[in-house]
């Protein structure tokens, strides 16, 4: 990538990459083209290209951005502040919605990418995924209180049935084109409160108000 797009107002930086964003989450990077990417950012495509040598460097700068901006909104809503796992939950939730606000088609272009085929691009994603992933996982268990767990429960177990129960419920809210950040928020919150009373046989506490 050319540091001359840092060089860019945020404003148009913005504008540039949510439209690589939408574009490449409507469409498979195959058949996802660089000049509907200039048009959906009012640029023109020898400038995106200018910015960005190939589809390819944008693309997986796009991914990398993804994880930046998750990192960051992460931080600012204190996630790992917490040693309550479920806690640590509302707050991720909280996160991810509010980056979703402010980049609408951010999420659906991660888990367009999570599947995507085209082989330079599948090995590159899923070997970054899987390191987040393994960070991300080891962090919440370095952090959360297993105490407040049922003795019979199996965490890793439990963790893993979240990840993926979250998994298919954005992938289905994808697929039916209703990724809607305040919705997720409400059901996914429920869902939270649900998993609470699972696992750990206690009812859903004060912390539960998602305006607080």
């Amino acid at each position: 990538m050319n540091e001359k797009f840092y060089q860019l107002s945020p404003e148009k930086q913005e504008r540039m990459i949510n439209a690589a964003y939408k574009v490449f989450s409507q469409s498979n990077y195959k058949k996802a083209s660089m000049s509907e990417i200039a048009m959906e950012g009012g640029i023109s495509k020898s400038l995106l290209f200018h910015y960005f040598t190939n589809k390819k460097a944008l693309y997986l700068y796009l991914w990398n951005n993804a994880i930046e901006l998750t990192r960051n909104s992460t931080r600012e809503y204190q996630v790992l502040d917490t040693d309550d796992f479920f806690e640590m939950l509302r707050r991720s939730l909280l996160a991810k919605c509010a980056l979703m606000r402010k980049c609408p088609h951010i999420y659906a272009f991660t888990l367009k990418a999570y599947y995507e085929q085209q082989p330079d691009i599948k090995e590159v994603i899923q070997k970054s995924f899987a390191d987040v992933s393994r960070i991300s996982e080891s962090r919440v268990f370095d952090t959360m209180n297993t105490a407040a767990f049922r003795e019979d429960i199996d965490l890793k177990l439990m963790y893993s049935e979240i990840f993926y129960a979250v998994d298919g419920y954005m992938l289905k809210k994808y697929r039916n084109g209703v990724i809607v950040p305040d919705e997720i928020e409400r059901e996914i919150t429920d869902l939270i409160g649900l998993w609470r009373r699972i696992y750990t046989g206690r009812e859903n506490e004060s912390l539960w108000n998602i305006n607080k």
